[in-house]
């Protein structure tokens, strides 16, 4: 096993019709904008970067402990944005609404991921799937869709497990590996 493992937290989200079409229109886009595989769609919890992968365990207790008492859900996907901005675009996300509970995990996680050493977020919690990641100056038609979506509707998403992730990039794209699941109650 390597030294160091490259890891986040994450829920699972499954592309709906509207997001799959959406994401289908970002790969016409030309190599400046990489959109994410249909299967790699999730909400990052806890970005955790460089794990040891003797701390593997004791982050699946911190994630147990994170979800005790959360209930699955169904949460809207509602809006297109990017980060840092629409004019400048690193990032191209679709918000989620009805999220909150997972606000309450992030909290959480935050306070007993800081005790194994991982920095606290700076940022406040907004949660979001990330759909395509912008290398270069975003091209025209990207910044046509952002426009024309900012307020669109991309269905419902159920909500229903935390997974702790290995991510190992490669030239095609990351590939993320569960390292650890736990399923939401209800």
């Amino acid at each position: 096993m390597p030294d160091k493992l490259r890891t986040f937290i994450a829920v699972p989200m499954r592309a709906t019709r509207p997001l799959k079409e959406l994401l289908e229109r970002l790969t016409t886009m030309g190599s400046a904008v990489r959109p994410l595989y249909f299967d790699n769609l999730h909400v990052t919890l806890k970005f955790l970067g460089e794990t040891d992968p003797a701390d593997v365990t004791r982050i699946a207790a911190i994630v147990e402990q994170a979800v005790e008492g959360v209930s699955a859900f169904e949460a809207r996907l509602d809006g297109l944005g990017a980060f840092p901005h629409a004019r400048r675009p690193s990032v191209v996300w679709a918000g989620l609404q009805n999220a909150e509970s997972l606000s309450d995990v992030v909290r959480r996680l935050e306070r007993e991921l800081k005790r194994l050493g991982f920095p606290k977020e700076r940022r406040k919690f907004a949660p979001h799937v990330t759909l395509a990641r912008v290398r270069s100056r975003a091209p025209d038609a990207l910044m046509e869709l952002l426009a024309e979506h900012a307020a669109a509707s991309f269905g419902t998403a159920r909500i229903d497990c935390v997974i702790h992730y290995r991510s190992d990039l490669k030239t095609t794209g990351a590939l993320y590996t569960p390292l650890f699941t736990r399923n939401l109650t209800g």
